[in-house]
């Protein structure tokens, strides 16, 4: 009897088993989001049944297939073949998203096209996979998600906006992606006053004041730790005095060292953002050895002492009938940011006349009396006089720590100007004096290379 060998082989493609798997998972993510929405009591969209989980996926696989099946045809082939299905991927993924389309706008009414746009994405994620492009388009998949998930906190965000506050951040932003070009290009410098210096700072002095307008809106200002805080970020002197006219009736001890303690490490917060910001911004100083890491050093010993007697100063309901103003009117201020930049040049002048008479010292000497004014300023002058060579970075860091230290202990001084006396004023001091310790530790340490 004649035996016929039989031989079964089968060659199977896990390269591209991987990819319809991952065009599916990615598509079906962004499908979660739109089914959550469906089927949550607070959407709109129930009229019609939403594309969810798997309807996103396989427009995602269809579009894996659509740059995928080329690959499959070998040159002998007609040059046809190999571009037919794939067209007809795509034109039955288009009729399908607008017949989709045209049931919910034109029959049902129903108003929004981000389910159709977040199809067409679904189906552009997947032809991405099929290119090999797996790690960008998980990332697309991820952020269009978040964008679906985060609708209606956007929209709550929004409806509690101004007109003047939307606009004040268009103001913004024409200031730095228009007007900053031309600042952040040039490297002129006239006399001692760098320009781009000179733009950061005044771009720094509205953004932080934006930022802290919004915050505290947002948060309101029935609690003292967001106003203390968020305050601070704006103007930490102005903080203090608010805080100082609202507490001073009251004597309320803890809830005054609280609110001065946060105010006090916002200013740290917001003065070592700036540091470090101007530093990232300046890459020829990586050559002059601008010493990043000392910042972190210097700076983390005043925050965890402040953090940890701010946990310990419990207010209780003593903040239950404070009334709270807003330390800014208006979300933006020119007139305070020209104002910080006519102190910013006076310390600068007022800082180069003297280190040109005493050297060293006499950037120091005025980081003393500069920090009585505006620590940032110290420090955005002493970063200029860096920038032109006439100081060194430890001189700079040690002038700006010296500032920051000063500022700190200045907070007494506003508060005795809103009638706080007694030892209610010397714990204020005592505790200020304590986180302003390691920083005049630092910069001393700065100063003779012991670090």
């Amino acid at each position: 009897m004649l035996s016929i060998p039989i031989n079964i082989g089968f060659n199977v493609d896990w390269n591209l088993l991987t990819g319809m798997v991952i065009s599916f998972l990615v598509g079906a993510l962004m499908g979660l989001e739109r089914e959550k929405a469906r089927i949550s009591p607070r959407t709109d969209e129930r009229s019609l049944e939403t594309p969810g989980v798997r309807s996103f996926g396989f427009i995602s696989l269809l579009g894996y297939f659509t740059t995928i099946f080329p690959s499959y045809f070998n040159a002998s082939q007609s040059e046809i073949i190999p571009h037919i299905f794939p067209l007809l991927i795509a034109f039955l993924t288009i009729v399908i998203i607008s017949l989709y389309g045209y049931y919910k706008i034109l029959v049902l009414k129903e108003p929004g096209i981000t389910t159709l746009v977040a199809l067409v994405l679904a189906y552009i994620i997947g032809s991405m996979v099929g290119f090999g492009l797996l790690l960008e388009s998980v990332a697309i998949s991820i952020f269009a998600t978040f964008m679906l998930a985060i609708k209606l906190s956007i929209e709550k965000i929004i409806k509690g906006f101004t007109y003047k506050e939307l606009l004040s951040a268009l103001e913004i932003g024409i200031i730095v992606f228009l007007v900053g070009p031309f600042f952040l290009t040039t490297e002129t410098t006239i006399w001692i006053i760098n320009l781009k210096v000179l733009y950061t700072f005044f771009v720094i002095i509205l953004v932080l004041s934006y930022i802290g307008y919004i915050l505290v809106k947002v948060l309101g200002y029935s609690a003292i730790d967001y106003f203390a805080f968020f305050g601070g970020l704006v103007h930490s002197e102005a903080t203090i005095v608010s805080i100082g006219r609202m507490v001073g009736a009251t004597k309320a001890r803890n809830l005054l060292l609280r609110g001065s303690l946060l105010t006090s490490l916002a200013m740290i917060t917001r003065n070592t953002f700036i540091l470090l910001g101007l530093g990232y911004a300046t890459p020829e100083l990586l050559d002059k050895g601008f010493p990043f890491y000392y910042i972190f050093i210097a700076v983390l010993p005043p925050i965890i002492i402040g953090s940890f007697l701010v946990t310990v100063l419990e207010v209780g309901d003593e903040a239950s009938e404070i009334d709270f103003r807003p330390v800014a009117q208006k979300p933006i201020s020119y007139s305070t940011a020209f104002k910080a930049i006519g102190v910013f040049l006076l310390i600068l002048v007022f800082t180069a006349l003297f280190t040109s008479i005493t050297g060293s010292w006499g950037s120091l000497l005025s980081a003393i009396l500069g920090g009585l004014v505006s620590s940032e300023a110290v420090i955005f002058s002493s970063f200029s006089l860096m920038v032109g060579g006439i100081i060194s970075p430890r001189v700079m860091l040690a002038s700006s720590l010296i500032a920051t230290a000063i500022a700190l202990l200045n907070k007494g001084l506003f508060l005795r100007a809103c009638s706080i006396r007694g030892k209610l004023l010397r714990d204020v001091v005592l505790y200020h004096l304590i986180i302003s310790l390691p920083l005049f530790v630092f910069s001393a340490a700065f100063l003779q290379n012991i670090i």
